[in-house]
């Protein structure tokens, strides 16, 4: 059970919270990105190519990193739900 001193709500939320946050920062780590160049790589479109359709924004370690840190986030995620839990 939580602790009567804390409040659950708020424990709770800031975690939820963080998600994003330690989302960008760690790509920005992994991939030596900006955070301008981070929400530049977010956009849909980045160029055309010669016969008028989409090219990705990202390359495809770019991709690999993003899924590598997905399971990090996540992993971080469920330790602290735990934590929080358990208090």
């Amino acid at each position: 059970m939580a602790n009567e001193n804390t409040n659950s709500l708020a424990d709770m939320h800031g975690v939820f919270a963080r998600i994003p946050v330690l989302f960008r920062e760690r790509m920005c780590e992994q991939c030596n990105w900006s955070m301008p160049t981070f929400y530049r790589k977010m956009r849909e479109v980045n160029d055309w190519d010669k016969d008028s359709s989409v090219t990705s924004t990202l390359s495809n370690a770019e991709k690999t990193m993003m899924k590598m840190v997905a399971i990090e986030v996540k992993e971080w995620l469920q330790n602290s739900l735990i934590q929080l839990i358990e208090a």
